[in-house]
């Protein structure tokens, strides 16, 4: 009895053993699985075209005709097929392509008359490399509505769902020439998160392998996603239909090109790739109306969406961008009542209104400044002059009433226009340096009306010299020089000779810790496309040193137009000059203070400036308004 008792016991051990070494052997299966689903290189991208920019292809036009696909005029927005029942819709096509050769393809929307279901089918143009030409085939993702609608929303879905391929004839040879047996077909599902550009295996013939590992919790993170279509046919020959654009299974490079064909071919490149695309309005239509309880858009909103296919293109890119949140919504319904009440205004017009009047009450809006850095640049951003300022420049006005009759101070008079540029360029003085004059240390009011009087001396004058304007014509003449120089130089004129140009600016504030100059259009100089306010002092810290400044916010005087034709030029070329000058007053600012006995901490600049890029890809409706806005 003790030696069963002992076998039992020993039985019991090696269970355990053998259960816990199972466990690490599938815990290393399910590691081996999931590095083999996770791809980091996925070989194919894909962008929305016009019909326009589809015509130049020649081959493909060619093959569409062939398929009277094109029977109406290249302008239409839609044709009807009637061999095969469908109508395409051709004002926005998706296209797919390989990173690494030559394979793409063109997918199309279809919809069938009176079609109530959720099933969602696209006709697709795949190139083959063999032929040097374009196959045609219908790919249909047999959606429920639930799915539907979580695909318009995310552009995947999470749960199993058949897909099917046929492939359609474009002229009578190939129906000739098709194989009696049917070929079988192998669907691989990938998603590729758009942050990362991580390759996830979903599913393979609707059975799912990998749960969606880039979801957040509610499951709304977007993707793209992309099948592989495996066609084996009877003859031996392989092609790969990559329906969704995606990589073939067994290569994982995912090259492509071609497919759709039962050439024989043990070449992995012969390939179709495809990524599933909506009708504009349908997206639209969905996004809106998803909810059945609380639909957004009426039925003439509705008719007009199918009438204005350009717009509703542009709005079903910018939902496809932004996403389908309450806030899109109100934007595309407001931007759809918007051009209902004027026919001649664009969606791209729309969102350029937009931005416009957001940046009037969100002047930081262009720039990427954190949020916490914008309560010391609020009241500079916000400074109109004084009075007496204006009372200078009127008078000056009416004393000439012939040709001089330019004077005004730019749009920073009413703190107007988009900012494009702050800067702060600073000197902490932790010693004061000695007044040769006196042999005593200077008060930082002394330094700073040293430095006034002196500015040329403290900056690099080839990319600038600052000097009291003194102009005469004769009936009518300005010498600012004693104002300038006077304990009080508030309204005094001041014109800085810059390379190439020159310009002119007004003391608009004045005390004994700071002076600020804004800019001024005169006939001397001309205008400015940048208009600005320039303010230089100094502060104690609470340690007891002193920081000497000049601190600059400058507006873009020709809006928001102006601005974006200037973008190309990169801000840190377009503010070189400014850089490189007040770098100037840093350093020698410092040099002074050193020569003369003081000390000095070294204190970095602060330049914040706009990322035209991003603004583009705003005014392109590539993501949302609410982006321009500053950094949290």
């Amino acid at each position: 009895m003790k030696r069963v008792r002992k076998l039992f016991q020993v039985l019991c051990v090696l269970t355990l053993v053998v259960s816990l070494t199972n466990c690490q052997h599938d815990d290393a299966i399910n590691e081996t699985q999931q590095a083999e689903a996770l791809q980091k290189e996925f070989p194919f991208k894909s962008s929305v075209l016009s019909m326009q920019e589809v015509e130049v292809n020649t081959k493909l036009s060619n093959q569409m005709r062939s398929l009277a696909t094109l029977q109406s005029s290249s302008s239409a927005e839609s044709v009807y097929n009637e061999t095969y029942n469908f109508t395409i819709a051709t004002d926005a096509v998706k296209f797919v392509e390989s990173t690494e050769n030559d394979s793409h393809s063109y997918t199309f929307q279809i919809s069938r008359e009176n079609n109530t279901g959720s099933a969602l089918e696209n006709l697709v143009f795949s190139y083959n490399a063999i032929t040097d030409d374009y196959e045609a085939s219908l790919v249909t993702y047999h959606f429920t509505a639930s799915q539907q609608q979580e695909f318009l929303l995310t552009q995947h879905v999470r749960t199993p769902h058949e897909i099917t391929y046929e492939s359609i004839a474009v002229n009578l040879s190939d129906v000739v020439g098709e194989n009696a047996l049917p070929c079988t077909h192998t669907y691989t599902v990938y998603h590729i998160t758009p942050d990362t550009g991580d390759t996830f295996i979903y599913s393979t013939n609707g059975n799912v392998q990998n749960a969606c590992q880039h979801d957040d919790e509610e499951g709304i993170t977007q993707c793209d996603t992309y099948t592989v279509i495996e066609i084996d046919c009877p003859n031996g020959g392989t092609s790969s239909a990559n329906d969704d654009g995606t990589q073939n299974p067994a290569s994982p490079t995912g090259s492509t090109t071609g497919g759709g064909n039962t050439t024989p071919s043990n070449d992995n490149d012969d390939r179709v790739i495809t990524s599933p695309i909506l009708s504009p309005s349908q997206i639209i239509s969905d996004c809106m109306n998803g909810n059945s309880f609380n639909p957004r858009l009426s039925q003439e909103m509705l008719i007009w969406l199918q009438e204005n296919r350009s717009s509703s293109t542009a709005m079903s890119i910018y939902l496809k961008n932004v996403g389908c949140d309450e806030s899109s919504q109100n934007f595309v319904e407001e931007a759809i009542e918007a051009m209902m009440a004027n026919p001649n205004l664009t969606f791209e017009d729309y969102i350029r209104e937009r931005v416009e009047d957001l940046l009037e009450d969100r002047p930081f809006g262009l720039i990427e400044v954190p949020c916490s850095e914008l309560e010391k640049w609020q009241q500079l951003a916000s400074h109109t002059a004084q009075p007496s300022v204006f009372n200078r420049v009127h008078a000056i006005d009416n004393q000439h009433t012939t040709y001089f009759t330019d004077y005004d101070i730019q749009t920073i008079e009413n703190a107007k226009g988009h900012l494009v540029n702050m800067d702060y360029f600073p000197v902490e003085i932790t010693s004061l340096p000695i007044n040769p004059l006196t042999n005593v240390a200077y008060t930082p009011e002394e330094l700073l009306r040293y430095f006034r009087l002196n500015i040329n001396s403290f900056i690099d004058n080839s990319w600038a010299v600052f000097s009291p304007v003194v102009e005469d014509f004769g009936n009518f003449s300005i010498d600012d020089t004693d104002l300038w120089n006077s304990d009080d130089p508030l309204t005094a004129l001041l014109t800085i000779a810059i390379p190439i140009d020159e310009g002119t600016v007004i003391v608009s504030d004045y005390s004994d810790s700071n002076f600020t100059v804004i800019t001024l259009r005169t006939p001397w100089d001309g205008t400015h496309p940048v208009s600005g306010v320039r303010d230089f002092g100094f502060t104690q810290t609470n340690w007891g040193s002193y920081i000497f400044y000049t601190r600059a916010v400058d507006r873009m005087k020709n809006g928001l137009d102006y601005a974006i034709a200037n973008s190309p030029i990169p801000n840190d070329v377009a503010f070189f000059g400014s850089d490189a000058l007040w770098e100037s007053f840093q350093e020698k600012f410092s040099t002074f203070v050193y020569e003369n006995g003081g000390n000095v901490e070294l204190t970095p600049k602060e330049t914040y400036r706009p990322t035209w890029e991003k603004i583009k890809k705003v005014l392109r409706g590539e993501i949302s308004i609410d982006e321009l806005d500053c950094l949290q």
